[in-house]
């Protein structure tokens, strides 16, 4: 099997549980709701880390959270995260390093693609690792 790899920000869990629209009032869940599906018909491989749950973990739709991990629980693979990699997102992003540890999670597993809704919070990383929100994946 040669699918993609691709690791998922926190915020694309939020979006696919809860009926989100942007700005301008366009919907922005579905795209993240599809990603799953297709990543659940085995189309791609999906990378969820722990730090992603804990920060889902303060939102109150959890229990829709767990059941989209239900879906795709099969084609999920679960990271953890060191002491030592939240030190260096710290010390590398003081700002904004809860960004900054998903983007040496995604590079540590050897992700193809890092999808967000927010590009821009990983512009530090795009020489290194292909940043795209969920639509372009579609």
């Amino acid at each position: 099997n040669n699918s993609k790899k691709l690791y998922i920000d926190a915020n694309l869990l939020v979006y696919a549980v809860e009926d989100s629209k942007n700005f301008y009032g366009k919907d922005i869940s579905s795209s993240s709701s599809k990603l799953f599906l297709e990543a659940a018909s085995c189309k791609y491989h999906v990378v969820i880390s722990t730090w992603a749950l804990e920060e889902l973990a303060h939102i109150k739709k959890l229990e829709q959270a767990q059941m989209l991990f239900k879906i795709i629980e099969k084609k999920v693979i679960l990271i953890t995260y060191s002491e030592i990699e939240m030190q260096q997102a710290k010390r590398d992003n003081p700002n904004h390093f809860q960004d900054e540890l998903h983007g040496i999670l995604a590079l540590r597993e050897n992700a193809d693609y890092l999808v967000t809704r927010n590009v821009s919070d990983f512009k530090r990383f795009e020489d290194r690792i292909k940043i795209v929100k969920p639509e372009h994946l579609l």
